[in-house]
């Protein structure tokens, strides 16, 4: 079973290597990306049940990952966090 990942990163270097480390050696299918909070929050707030599992870089170079955590808190519950 693979992962469906959703990548919070800003640095394209970071990101598009993390993706393909993960794809190569774990279970992940990248369903996606996002640069700023706005970005990451609209796409959860669209996407609920979507994705398993979000990385996400707590400095972005708009907004914060702590927003985006949030975000997926309220987008993931009944699934994720009541586990």
């Amino acid at each position: 079973m693979e992962l469906r990942t959703y990548i919070v990163e800003d640095n394209a270097t970071i990101r598009d290597n993390l993706i393909g480390t993960l794809e190569e050696l774990a279970s992940v299918e990248s369903t996606g990306w996002a640069e700023s909070e706005n970005e990451a929050r609209a796409w959860f707030a669209g996407h609920r049940g979507d994705w398993d599992l979000a990385i996400i870089d707590l400095f972005l170079k708009q907004g914060s990952g702590l927003g985006v955590l949030e975000a997926c808190q309220s987008a993931h519950a009944t699934s994720a966090w009541s586990s």
